[in-house]
C-alpha cells in the first residue's frame, strides 16, 4: 500500500498548525507572458543586429531574462547558429575532382584494406607561433530554427611564427623539421628535406618502408610539393603519390586531425623566443606520440565516404 513521504505528511502538519485551511494546490509559476508589443521590439532589434545577446536584449528592451528567451524561442521560433566555416568557394570542376578523388581512394581501400593506410605518410607545413583566434563561437547568430548555416572564410592571423614541416602516418608522427628563419621553403628544400631528414627518420623509426613496401606519399597540391625535383626524387625511390584534390583540408590528415591537435596547447600562449615555441612544438609531439591521439590517416576512409555523400561539398565537424 502506497503512502506519502513522512517529511511531506511533516510540512502539511506545520502548515495546519500555523494556520494554513486551504488543501488545494498552490498556484505555480507560469510561463512568461509577452505582448504583441515586446515581441515586436524584440524582432526590430534582430533585423538590425543578429549578434544581440539575451543580457543586451534585455537591457534594451527593459524586459526579464527568462521572457526575453521565451519571445526568441516560443515566439519567434529563433536559435543561435553559428556561421560554417570554409577555406575556399569551391568551382564545380573543384567539387568534381574531390568527389573522384574520393571514389578512386575508397576503391583503393576495399581492395587493399588498412594494409593500404598503413603504408600513407602524410605530410605538410604549419606555422608554429603565439596567436588566438576568433572562436568559432563568436559567430553566433540569432536564426529561424530552419535557416542555413552561414559560411565565413577562414581568418589568418600573423605573429612571430616558425615553419614546421610535419611528417606521420598510422603509428604516429615520425618527424618534425623547423625550417631554418628567413629560409624560404622551395621545391629544392623540400626535396632536401626527404632526403636528409624524412628517409633518415624512417631508417630509425620505420625501417619497413624501406624495403619493398615503400610508402604513399600524401601531401597537397602546393606548387613546392610538386615541383620537378621532388617528383622526380619520389619516382627514384618508386615512392607512390596519393592524389590530393586542390583546397580540401578537410580530407588531409595533417589538417583536420595532427596539426590541429599540436597547436592546441599552444593556444592563447605567446612565446618569448622561436627556441621557446619550437620547444613547445617538441612537447606536443611528444605527448601526442605517447597518447596515441593522432588517428586520422585510419579516419580517412570515413572522410572520402562523407565527400561522396555531398557531392564534393566541404564537410564538416567529423
Amino acid at each position: 500500500m502506497a503512502a506519502l513521504p513522512y517529511k511531506t505528511v511533516a510540512r502539511w502538519v506545520r502548515a495546519f498548525r500555523a494556520g494554513w485551511q486551504n488543501a488545494t494546490d498552490q498556484p505555480r509559476a507560469r510561463q512568461p507572458s509577452a505582448t504583441e508589443a515586446q515581441v515586436s521590439s524584440v524582432a526590430k532589434l534582430l533585423e538590425t543586429d543578429r549578434w544581440w545577446t539575451i543580457r543586451e536584449l534585455a537591457c534594451e528592451t527593459g524586459l526579464s531574462h527568462t521572457t526575453v528567451l521565451h519571445i526568441l524561442k516560443e515566439r519567434l521560433h529563433m536559435r543561435k547558429i553559428t556561421s560554417r566555416w570554409v577555406p575556399h568557394s569551391l568551382t564545380e570542376i573543384q567539387k568534381w575532382q574531390r568527389h573522384e578523388s574520393a571514389q578512386m581512394h575508397l576503391e583503393c581501400y576495399k581492395k587493399k584494406g588498412d594494409a593500404f593506410l598503413h603504408r600513407i605518410i602524410a605530410l605538410d607545413e604549419a606555422w608554429a607561433r603565439a596567436y588566438k583566434p576568433e572562436m568559432k563561437q563568436q559567430s553566433n547568430e540569432w536564426r529561424h530554427y530552419r535557416s542555413p548555416c552561414k559560411t565565413k572564410v577562414r581568418q589568418n592571423p600573423s605573429n612571430a611564427k616558425v615553419m614546421v614541416i610535419f611528417a606521420y602516418d598510422s603509428a604516429g608522427i615520425i618527424l618534425t623539421h623547423a625550417v631554418p628563419q628567413h629560409t624560404t621553403v622551395t621545391g629544392q628544400y623540400y626535396a632536401d628535406f626527404f632526403e636528409h631528414h624524412l628517409r633518415h627518420a624512417l631508417q630509425k623509426k620505420r625501417p619497413n618502408f624501406l624495403g619493398e613496401n615503400a610508402p604513399i606519399i600524401l601531401h597537397d597540391n602546393t606548387r613546392l610539393h610538386v615541383a620537378g625535383v621532388v617528383n622526380q626524387l619520389l619516382a627514384r625511390w618508386q615512392w607512390e603519390v596519393l592524389y590530393q584534390p586542390p583546397y580540401s583540408p578537410d580530407i588531409s590528415p595533417c589538417d583536420f586531425d595532427l596539426i590541429t591537435e599540436v597547436k592546441e596547447p599552444l593556444r592563447s600562449r605567446r612565446f618569448k623566443t622561436i627556441p621557446d615555441t619550437i620547444d613547445a612544438v617538441g612537447r606536443s609531439v611528444r605527448t601526442i606520440n605517447k597518447t596515441e591521439a593522432t588517428k586520422g590517416i585510419m579516419r580517412l576512409p570515413h572522410h572520402w565516404e562523407h565527400v561522396l555523400h555531398n557531392v564534393g561539398e566541404y564537410i564538416e565537424g567529423l
